[in-house]
Parts: structure tokens; C-alpha cells; sequence
């Protein structure tokens, strides 16, 4: 079936009776003419006509469905304003408010606290900075004299060591060993190509290093310093402060964290349990007797 539209007839002269057969051939004959054009132009099949009708509707319903999603879209466009502004308007506020200190020193003192727990109090517990560390010196015998060759009690220390720091690693995170050595000059190292403290503090602290490693740290997360005598914690002129100032130093913290800093404080006394070192600035540094 075809849906089609007629027009042009002309009308019948009912005032002249002879010509409406002559006009109704004529009409036929205009209608056959017509139709094939019709067919081509005009007319289409009833299954066309519903295609395009349905596909009409889908144009609608797509329409209505866009409309929908772009109110929503103006909704949430005025609402992330609106949240724009409160979150402008709480900065605003609290830039005008002083801002609180914070007590680095508590934070530590707790940090400090939990370590010294951990380590059972077999070494120091030290702050530097922005970075926690452990400091252990020669009053056990660190080194063999006028050697980096460590001795059996300073692997025990240091495998207690490793085990702390391997728990406290992350990406984030590195360990520094710094090599400390007294004033006196070397003598017994020279025999073995040492120059002067500087070289035997920082072969001191890699042979440090290798155990540490040896132990499970990773070897492009642990690096070393040597000081030699230029960073004393105690007098060069007592025996006992000379072997607090033969020591290593392991710290961990981030890259910023263990930047150096200032130098340590002096104890001037060189007794037993006379340290409590304390520098303010960067590089200040905090220290926890056991």
C-alpha cells in the first residue's frame, strides 16, 4: 500500500452536457500521465513511512535525553561555583589567622621514644636535622686501632641496626653513614694507604655500609660521609672524650631531610652521660643518652 496525494482535476462544464465524457477521458488520461510520476516523487511505501516516523521519534527521545543531561550539567556547573567560592572564602580566612607553630621538638621526642624502645637501648637515639639516627661510639671498641675492620661486638650492634632501619625504609627514604674519627693524627693506617682522618672516617663508614647492606638494605639507598676530626661531639683532650668522638653515625630521613646541616655541639666535659648536645636552626641536633 502507497500513501499518495491527488491534485489538478480540472472541473466539469455542467452547462455544456457533451463535454463531460470527452472530459472524463481527459482526466483519465491526465491521471495516467501523472502516476508513474507520482510513484517516483510523491508517494511513499507504508514500510518507509513507518521507518521514518519511528526514526523521528528516536531524534525526539535522543533530544529529550540531551536536554535532560545538559540541565544536569548546569546543576553541577552551579554547584562546583558555589564550592569554589566557600573554598575561596575558607582561605581567605585562614590566611588572615596567624598561623599555629608547630613543636618540632615534641614530634621528635616522640619519634626518639619509640626508637629507643625498639633498639632496646644499645645505642644512642639521635635528631640531625630533619632526619632520626643512631650513633654509636668507640668507648666498645668500634674499629680495630688504626683499622675499618669491625670488630665482632660492633656486627652485633649493627645487625640490631640494620633490622631497625629495614622496618622504617620506604620509597622515600635514605640511609647516610657518617664516619667520625679523634684529633690524633693517623699513624698505624699510613702502612695501609690511609692519608689522614678524613680517609680513614670514610672507610670506616662504607665498611659500615657494606654490613648494613650485606644485612638487607639496598644498596642505591645507602650512602656515606666522613668528617675525620673536624666534627667533634666531645674534648680530643681526655681519653674519654676521644672515643665518643671516634664513632659512626647512621641516619635515615629524606633526601631533604638529611641534608648536613650545622655542626654538632661540644660537651665540654667528657664524662659519662655528659652529652646532651642541642643546636638550633636546620641542623639542629638532639640527643638521647641510654
Amino acid at each position: 500500500m502507497r500513501k499518495c496525494a491527488f491534485w489538478g482535476a480540472a472541473p466539469v462544464d455542467e452547462t455544456n452536457p457533451h463535454r463531460e465524457p470527452v472530459m472524463k477521458k481527459l482526466m483519465l488520461l491526465a491521471a495516467m500521465t501523472a502516476f508513474p510520476a507520482l510513484l517516483g516523487t510523491g508517494c511513499v511505501s507504508t514500510g518507509q513511512y513507518d521507518a521514518m516516523v519511528k526514526h523521528n521519534e528516536t531524534l525526539n527521545s535522543e533530544k529529550t535525553a540531551l536536554m535532560a543531561e545538559n540541565e544536569r550539567l548546569e546543576d553541577s556547573v552551579t554547584k562546583l561555583r558555589g564550592e569554589n567560592e566557600r573554598l575561596r572564602n575558607a582561605l581567605a580566612s585562614a590566611e588572615a589567622k596567624p598561623a599555629e607553630k608547630v613543636n618540632e621538638d615534641e614530634i621528635y621526642a616522640k619519634l626518639r621514644s619509640m626508637w629507643e624502645k625498639e633498639s632496646g637501648g644499645d645505642f644512642d637515639v639521635i635528631r640531625r636535622g630533619g632526619a632520626m639516627g643512631v650513633r654509636i661510639d668507640d668507648r666498645n671498641v668500634l674499629f680495630k686501632s688504626g683499622s675499618w675492620e669491625l670488630t665482632d661486638k660492633t656486627k652485633e650492634t649493627l645487625t640490631k641496626v640494620a633490622a631497625l632501619l629495614e622496618k622504617k625504609m620506604d620509597a622515600m627514604t635514605f640511609v647516610r653513614v657518617d664516619g667520625h674519627t679523634d684529633s690524633d693524627p693517623v699513624l698505624k693506617a699510613k702502612a695501609q694507604g690511609i692519608l689522614d682522618n678524613i680517609h680513614l672516617s670514610t672507610m670506616r663508614a662504607m665498611a659500615v655500609r657494606t654490613f648494613l647492606i650485606s644485612k638487607g638494605l639496598p644498596a642505591d639507598r645507602v650512602y656515606v660521609s666522613g668528617y675525620g676530626e673536624h666534627w667533634p661531639i666531645s674534648s680530643n683532650t681526655t681519653s674519654v672524650g676521644k672515643s665518643k668522638n671516634r664513632r659512626v653515625e647512621i641516619f635515615i630521613g629524606t633526601a631533604d631531610g638529611l641534608s648536613i646541616g650545622d655542626t654538632p655541639a661540644v660537651s665540654k666535659e667528657g664524662g659519662k652521660g655528659s652529652e646532651q648536645a642541642s643546636k638550633t636552626g636546620k641542623g639542629k641536633e638532639t640527643v638521647s643518652k641510654k
